[in-house]
């Protein structure tokens, strides 16, 4: 098992300070410095190896990508707005959103006019769980581009705008319904240094959630939940029941994770991995998805979903964590 130590037209774990040291401004972005929001990209070819970063202070999307356990910088590209400013809360108040989303269609014509939408257009996911729950509303937020007779600058009616050959260009890193788009007011910036050791710490919280279940110790797995927590059909209370209610009946079980997800847009994190659930009498394979909120130093998980998956892929995710897992282990000894 992997220790996780390396358009428009949860009560709180012991865990080290999550705050960390204090963050670079963009005017000082160099190469080795990397983005804060964006932690761990999963080495899980199931995903998607791209994440875009939007900063709407600077008007501009990055596209990073995974290098073995790193992330790096590939492309960065001028783009437009929302001509309101400020974070989008209601329908038409022509803001962007701000926060973790993921492109979910692709759409070209004869589906969208050239001249509002471009060659090409991505529906986003807006208003995702942790806007729901902020009961924001609004729709039809896409990340799409514009004729090049339109200015850049003009500002959208909420949507994400690029160039048209910048479009086609991003079209080659999406995964549908995989590949995460970040908003944020302002992008800050982390020496290699502290982003590992951010990295590390929530990789630990990950750790600490999993084998709490694993050991099957109920109250110490329901410590790294919110009592507002909610699950398909369950809530807090009858979650913890669930589980305990399943200890009884099984002898013992077994729970693997391949690498991790690991994104955040201020107090909100969201974690997404393989999972391979075992136990005595039961196999399953399936994405977890993990929504959390800060909670003082720690995180406590609002809302979980699994949706089920190829067993060959999860057994091959896994399978090459472990592999990478004994690499790193032996070049330490």
């Amino acid at each position: 098992m992997r220790r996780f130590l390396t358009g428009c037209a949860l009560s709180l774990l012991s865990l080290p300070t999550l705050a960390g040291p204090a963050v670079t401004s963009n005017s000082q972005l160099e190469t080795e410095l990397l983005p804060a929001p964006l932690l761990q990209i999963s080495e899980t070819e199931a995903f998607s190896r791209y994440v875009f970063l939007v900063d709407k202070e600077q008007r501009k999307l990055t596209v990073f990508e995974r290098n073995g356990e790193k992330i790096k910088k590939v492309e960065e590209y001028p783009a437009d707005i929302g001509k309101a400013g400020g974070n989008k809360t209601k329908r038409d108040d022509h803001k962007t959103p701000e926060g973790i989303y993921f492109l979910e269609q692709r759409l070209s014509q004869p589906k969208i006019p050239f001249n509002l939408y471009g060659a090409l257009a991505f529906t986003t996911n807006y208003p995702n769980l942790f806007d729901q729950r902020e009961k924001k509303t609004g729709s039809g937020i896409w990340l799409h581009a514009i004729p090049d007779t339109v200015p850049l600058t003009r500002g959208s009616r909420g949507c994400v705008v690029v160039r048209n050959e910048v479009i086609k260009k991003l079209a080659d890193y999406i995964k549908l319904r995989e590949t995460p788009i970040l908003i944020f007011d302002h992008v800050n910036y982390l020496s290699k240094e502290d982003h590992e050791k951010r990295r590390l710490e929530l990789n630990t919280f990950v750790e600490g959630w999993r084998q709490a279940w694993e050991n099957q110790d109920i109250e110490k797995y329901m410590s790294f939940y919110d009592r507002d927590f909610k699950a398909p059909g369950f809530n807090f209370d009858s979650w913890k029941n669930h589980k305990a209610n399943l200890k009884s009946k099984y002898e013992f079980i077994k729970v693997h994770l391949s690498q991790p997800y690991i994104v955040q847009h201020n107090d909100q994190l969201l974690v997404k991995t393989l999972q391979r659930y075992e136990s005595d009498k039961h196999v399953d394979y399936g994405v977890k998805t993990i929504y959390a909120l800060k909670s003082g130093n720690t995180y406590k998980i609002i809302r979980e979903e699994w949706t089920p998956f190829n067993q060959k892929e999860v057994t091959a995710a896994i399978a090459r964590d472990n592999s990478l897992t004994a690499q790193a282990n032996q070049s330490q000894q």
